[in-house]
């Protein structure tokens, strides 16, 4: 009969431990639902959808040869308005790339940038200003920043014309 009443009582403990133990959980869980709801910072993870790697890697060979054709290529003969004409074109066709098929590229800013540039070169000093505009507000680069912000200053300037090279 011993053995019984032991075998009982343990049962019994047994039993409330688990309902303890299912009844704290649940308490847990409803805790930590709520607490959930309040937590900020990385915890939640990421606030944007996370970038396609292939994506960015053809946009970023495209921010490179735009970058080449603005940079280093020229026309091969010296005042070949056309030929600067094909340039910025072949530039402007590469960044707007980019933006119409990967608006949340990494390096946006740089593209705004850059647009800004071609549009100066091209005589556009509206456009230009407008690009850099977006760059300063987009990117948190401080050199880009403080570069994209004086060629702003340059085109609000009253007497100041863009070089007109196509």
């Amino acid at each position: 009969m011993k053995s019984q009443s032991r075998l009982f009582t343990s049962l019994l403990l047994a039993a409330a431990c688990s309902a303890m133990t299912v009844m704290t959980g649940a308490a847990s869980v409803r805790a930590a639902a709520s607490w959930s709801a309040i937590q900020q910072g990385p915890g939640r993870g990421p606030i944007t959808a996370p970038r396609d790697p292939e994506l960015e890697k053809q946009s970023a060979h495209n921010l490179e040869v735009a970058k080449y054709y603005f940079y280093k290529r020229k026309p091969d003969r010296k005042n070949d308005k056309e030929g600067w004409a094909r340039l910025n074109k072949a530039v402007k066709e590469r960044l707007q790339e980019i933006i119409d098929l990967n608006p949340t590229f990494a390096h946006t800013d740089d593209v705004y940038f850059m647009f800004g540039e071609v549009h100066w070169r091209s005589g556009e000093p509206e456009q230009a200003a407008e690009y850099w505009a977006k760059a300063v507000k987009e990117t948190s680069d401080e050199k880009l920043k403080a570069d994209a912000q004086k060629r702003l200053d340059e085109a609000k300037a009253p007497n100041k014309e863009p070089n007109k090279k196509g």
